[in-house]
């Protein structure tokens, strides 16, 4: 796949639900050796793991450090993208000292050109995170 395409599927959006979902089915799995985790990796990664109790809480680190990754990744690019209505949601909203300033629509455009950096970058970063979890998990 050329590196470029990736943003435009569907894998790193549903790698990002997976990913989200990872800690609620890691708790659960003490409940059900693993089987909703299973069934939901089979869906969202086209991959059911070998799961068990001791394998989906094995993969709960990742699944932390992956929450904090993914909501900075994802962030990085709304914020970048929207770059205007920063001070509706509470942020300096000065564009004048800002790259691409003085004008707004140059920051806006130097901002909007890093979020599609950060998209892209974001897609493939998530990717290896699931690839991660997936050999963890025994997929």
């Amino acid at each position: 796949m050329h590196w470029w395409r990736l943003p435009f599927t569907a894998e790193p959006y549903r790698c990002t639900l997976f990913l989200l979902l990872s800690v609620p089915l890691a708790l659960w799995s003490l409940v059900d050796r693993g089987a909703a985790q299973r069934r939901v990796a089979g869906v969202l990664l086209a991959r059911q793991p070998a799961l068990s109790r001791v394998r989906g809480l094995a993969a709960v680190p990742l699944d932390l450090v992956t929450l904090v990754v993914a909501g900075y990744c994802w962030t990085g690019v709304l914020l970048n993208v929207v770059y205007p209505i920063r001070p509706l949601l509470g942020m300096d909203g000065e564009y004048r000292d800002a790259w691409g300033g003085p004008t707004l629509a140059g920051a806006w455009a130097v901002h909007a050109l890093g979020g599609l950096g950060f998209w892209l970058l974001a897609s493939w970063v998530l990717r290896g995170y699931a690839a991660l979890w997936r050999r963890i998990a025994g997929g």
